[in-house]
């Protein structure tokens, strides 16, 4: 088990992709990856194993099918036979088209429960247990790629500094407290600005035309976040992150990068007024966005 990891937050699945497939075609080991939601095609690009619980779900049926088959003929044809209606009332298989209901939903009910319950086990999650993400913000809107450390840190850090970051960060299990490397395309605040941070962000949803929102998050510390929409639409492979801004090959990428000048400066003018306590942490987007 490694005593040194590096941290890599993205803010975009795309983004968390690219960096992916980039870690793994320079042989970097990846130990986990967490996400907030399931992102798709993660698990073919780490070349992981496919899922046995279909296998299990399988399995669970036949026990199902099996008890139902069993309880029915034992309640119906064993125990106390019925006449209902002149029917035949001594035999299974006659009566097997009206059992199966009963057998069809025993089948469903062991196959969902004991699916649900090993897929629990098997993830290790139980009642009260502690979260095991390393930063809440990845039950939220962040992704982050977890890397064991085994003094290759310089060149994991050349591999990761040509994606398209949000943050970096060394967790050094020894002396247990994080260093925090800022090497990122979000607007971040420096020492001065360490109690709040304002950014952009995309919403993760995409209009038919392949635009996105462009939205300014505000976290405070690591608890408090929210965002709120800049009014601007930007297709996301014209983005400039270390710049903030779009490329010349954006549609009215002059009108766009003008607006998000003016953006820049009401976001610093914000980070002021907060340090100076004008505005509160809750009301910083009203000083931004009209």
């Amino acid at each position: 088990m490694a005593n040194k990891y590096i941290h890599a937050i993205y803010d975009d699945d795309d983004k968390l992709l690219d960096a992916v497939k980039n870690l793994m075609n320079n042989k970097v080991n990846i130990e986990e990856v967490f996400t907030p939601f399931p992102v798709h095609g993660l698990d073919h690009i780490l070349d992981l194993k496919p899922s046995r619980i279909a296998i299990a779900a399988f399995i669970y049926g036949c026990i199902g099918i099996t008890f139902g088959l069993l309880m029915i003929n034992y309640i119906m044809i064993v125990d106390w036979p019925m006449n209902i209606g002149g029917k035949p009332s001594f035999s299974l298989l006659e009566n097997l088209p009206a059992f199966v209901p009963v057998i069809f939903e025993l089948t469903v009910f062991f196959a969902a429960h004991l699916m649900v319950i090993t897929f629990y086990l098997r993830s290790r999650l139980w009642p009260f247990k502690k979260a095991e993400n390393p930063i809440p913000e990845t039950t939220d809107d962040k992704f982050l790629i977890q890397i064991p450390v085994y003094g290759n840190e310089n060149e994991i850090k050349s591999v990761l500094k040509k994606t398209d970051l949000f943050e970096m960060s060394i967790i050094d299990m020894k002396k247990d407290k994080n260093s925090y490397d800022h090497d990122n395309g979000q607007i971040k605040e420096e020492s001065k600005y360490s109690d709040i941070t304002i950014g952009f962000v995309f919403h993760s949803r995409k209009y038919a035309d392949g635009s996105s929102n462009l939205r300014i998050q505000f976290t405070k510390g690591r608890g408090q976040q929210y965002a709120k929409n800049s009014g601007l639409r930007i297709f996301r492979k014209h983005w400039i992150s270390k710049k903030n801004e779009v490329s010349d090959k954006h549609v009215d990428y002059i009108k766009i990068n003008k607006n998000l000048n003016e953006l820049k400066i009401k976001i610093e003018n914000a980070r002021n007024s907060f340090i100076d306590g004008t505005i509160d942490f809750e009301d910083a987007y009203k000083s931004i966005i009209n």
